[in-house]
């Protein structure tokens, strides 16, 4: 009998394929670019697809097809030019963020009930809202503490959300619309004082230039590393300090690993130079980075000695060119900071930078291998900087009590507090504070430093060389003590003031400097480094180093200045590159200008800066044989504004009557009686309307899309509805004139209407607006 196919089949061996085999590896990519780095790159988010983010827990797959989506949706609207790298970096952080708080909370991250444990009106970020404290300071917390977030920061977190979870394909709209909308006002950039400005321009000049023309000396005349250091005269407080740079890029981290150093001239020399950059052009950040060379010199026709360089660069997310003029024509005016130096500063860096990296962007740093960096760091920059130059904000005395508690731990308790932030599981920044024990070496090291803050903070005189014993004067009438001391180099004597409450404090840092072992032949020096037998004085200005500060938890603007391109170009609104023009016609505008001081010294600081600044250059203009209307028009056009700071807050200050509705003064009636024609007749003469209790009534009465304004009518409101209870025959019209009121409440934009109702929440209601109102408005016989 023939034996069957199948059973010949059946004794064949089957081939084992390995089962991975079958398995497609998961490649999801996003683009990516950090704010500090200089190129796009490709950038892993598998991760995302696993238990709380992290690659060691097991994989939902069920995540998949939403990362898929994101990756394949956010590469198409790159290279569409619709989607910023940086903005996609930014969308990731906080879906990582929304992820990981989904799953330890126990809820589906791309579902309804997520998104509400999130952004929800019980969500996690209306939590952080409530935590945070705008006027508390890092260490006014205890260990554990939630500092919580602002709301416009709530705002942008929200908006990044929703960007990720579109190009991950989730329709999340009817999930938006059951939360309440967050307060979108973001707290505007604060200017730069006019010492701060002075200061920090002048300091980050002299040492950009300073730097520079040795850098490229060496570079083009020596080609060696011969010169180890780069000495830098800087004027501080009117003395001339020679600072020395180390010009070795080497620098090895931890593990032994080249790094780039941050500190070395050339590198701070970049640094420096980004924020002239911004002050002479006011260009953003992310331009700034992107400017190329070659820069172009354009010489005027009609002065060969008139120089001007146009820079140009290319906003992604605007998709327009934008642009800047720096140019040395004086126009024969003074400036108070040398602004006309910008086209000096634009060719010394062109040269720098072509000098010593072959990329086509003028801004970069060198790594320890002498090549440009894929990064520019500018936090780790301004830090070097600020310590550097010893920029010190003017209102740093707010930082004393911290610095007296951290002095007497360790003075006292031989325990160093150290201050910190870290985020947690539901992504919320806590803070973390805590006392080590610390052996003396430390513990002399950090008492200088802390003292060295303390003493700075009552005066800007130079601490270095001061030696014991100080001498204190008898309290004052005003409270104040008058502390003298001397110094050893040159027997110069100097003093400060402080407040008789801290006189215990500065004689408690005399007797730990006076603890110190010192040998008889020595100078006695206040606060000293090096050992007794060798006393010595810090190198450069202060001996704060650049990381110090943040691990007491004191930050950018809390001790030194905080360095900020935004800063610069608000700073530069204010005073429209025309500072100048004040010391040029205060001569034959004496009285004029006092005009203008005394009656624009009133509101807002900021806004009045730049009403008084255009002001006078209108006026300078009057002075050459302009008309005012061409003066205006000449100051409009040259800085290309449709209108004049004055001439818009006129336009925009609408007058409101008490309940707080504007109108033309034209009593137009829907219903009911019109007197105004018969009051004009009886007086013989063309009267407004004055019967605001009618206002409700009347077609000409509109809302004023002002805070102020909108205030002032919910107020009105409000009085009225308390009324109701008081005025039970009058209901039916005091109900009627609520509901018109609120009707036209509703012509006002949401913003306004939501800031109006934080001032009547906060502030109760306009102090113009009583229960007076209410009852005036309620007539005809019926009170």
């Amino acid at each position: 009998m023939a034996k069957s196919p199948l059973a010949r089949a059946n004794k064949k061996l089957l081939k084992v394929t390995n089962p991975t085999a079958n398995v497609t590896p998961i490649s999801l990519m996003i683009p990516y670019k950090d704010p500090q780095d200089k190129k796009v790159r490709d950038f892993d988010i598998s991760h995302l697809a696993h238990f709380r983010c992290d690659k060691d827990n097991e994989q939902i797959r069920s995540r998949l097809r939403y990362l898929r989506s994101l990756s394949k949706n956010a590469y198409n609207r790159f290279d569409n030019g619709n989607l910023s790298p940086t903005s996609m970096a930014a969308y990731y952080v906080v879906l990582t963020n929304y992820i990981s708080f989904c799953d330890y909370k126990g809820v589906e991250p791309f579902s309804k009930e997520g998104y509400l444990a999130f952004v929800g009106n019980d969500g996690e970020l209306r939590h952080q809202i409530k935590q945070y404290n705008p006027s508390k300071r890092l260490f006014e917390y205890a260990d554990g503490d939630d500092i919580g977030i602002t709301e416009y920061s709530a705002s942008v977190k929200k908006t990044c959300l929703h960007c990720a979870l579109n190009l991950c394909g989730i329709d999340f709209q009817s999930w938006s619309h059951l939360c309440k909308p967050f307060y979108q006002e973001k707290t505007p950039f604060k200017a730069y004082s006019r010492r701060d400005e002075q200061m920090i321009v002048s300091r980050l000049s002299e040492l950009f230039f300073g730097l520079s023309s040795q850098l490229i000396v060496i570079k083009k005349e020596f080609q060696d590393s011969s010169f180890q250091y780069l000495d830098v005269p800087i004027t501080i407080n009117g003395k001339v300090e020679t600072l020395s740079f180390s010009t070795s890029l080497n620098s090895k981290n931890k593990n032994g690993k080249g790094k780039t150093r941050t500190d070395s001239a050339f590198n701070l020399a970049m640094g420096a130079a980004y924020h002239l950059f911004c002050y002479f052009t006011s260009l953003n950040d992310s331009v700034i980075r992107e400017v190329c060379h070659p820069l172009q010199v354009n010489i005027s026709n009609r002065d060969k000695n008139l120089k001007t360089i146009k820079i140009s660069g290319f906003k992604r997310r605007a998709n327009k060119d934008v642009s800047s003029i720096v140019s040395n024509e004086m126009d024969d005016l003074e400036f108070d900071v040398e602004k006309r130096d910008g086209v000096a500063f634009i060719e010394a860096l062109s040269e720098l930078s072509k000098a010593y990296g072959n990329t086509d962007e003028i801004l970069y740093m060198l790594d320890c291998n002498g090549k440009p960096n894929n990064r520019f760091d500018l936090a780790v920059l301004n830090r070097a900087l600020t310590s550097t130059l010893n920029l010190v904000t003017s209102d740093r005395a707010s930082n004393i009590e911290w610095f007296s508690e951290q002095f007497y731990s360790l003075w006292l308790n031989n325990e160093s507090i150290e201050l910190g932030t870290y985020i947690n599981n539901f992504g919320r920044k806590v803070v973390k504070k805590t006392k080590k024990p610390i052996s003396n070496s430390w513990k002399s090291a950090k008492l200088l430093k802390i003292s060295y803050l303390i003493f700075s903070c009552f005066s800007d005189a130079s601490l270095k060389g001061i030696v014991l014993p100080l001498s204190f004067s008898e309290t004052k009438s005003d409270g104040n003590i008058t502390v003298s001391f001397s110094r050893y180099d040159n027997d110069e004597k100097g003093s400060f003031t402080i407040p008789a409450n801290y006189l215990k404090l500065v004689q408690d840092i005399e007797k730990w400097g006076e603890s110190r072992e010192y040998r008889s032949t020595q100078a006695r020096y206040l606060l000293r480094t090096g050992t007794g037998s060798k006393p010595t004085q810090w190198e450069g200005l202060n001996p704060i180093g650049p990381t110090f500060l943040p691990s007491i938890g004191i930050f950018a603007n809390e001790y030194f200045v905080n360095l900020s391109s935004s800063r610069f170009r608000k700073t530069t609104s204010h005073q429209e590159y025309r500072d100048g023009y004040l010391s040029h016609v205060k001569n034959i505008l004496h009285s004029t200008l006092a005009t203008l001081e005394r009656h624009y010294t009133n509101g807002h600081p900021e806004l009045n800066e730049l009403i008084l600044s255009q002001a006078i250059q209108v006026l300078e203009r009057i002075s050459k044989g302009d008309s005012l209307n061409d003066a205006k028009t000449h100051v409009r056009e040259q800085h290309k504004i449709a209108m004049l700071a004055h001439d818009e807050w006129l336009q925009q200050k609408t007058k409101t009557n008490p309940n707080g509705i504007s109108c033309n003064g034209q009593q137009d009636l829907i219903s009911g009686k019109k007197t105004q024609r018969q009051t004009n007749k009886s007086m013989e003469m063309e009267l407004p309307c004055s019967e605001f209790d009618m206002c409700y009534k009347c077609k000409s009465a509109k809302a004023v899309d002002e805070s102020n304004s909108i205030y002032k009518l919910i107020s009105y409101i409000d009085v009225l509805k308390e009324a109701l209870d008081r005025y039970p025959n009058a209901k039916d019209e005091v109900q009627e004139k609520i509901a018109a009121f609120e009707y036209t409440l509703e012509g006002a934009s949401s913003d306004v209407l939501e800031k109006a109702f934080k001032c009547f929440i906060r502030d109760g209601r306009h102090p113009r607006i009583s229960m007076n109102h209410a009852v005036i408005s309620i007539n005809d016989g019926v009170i």
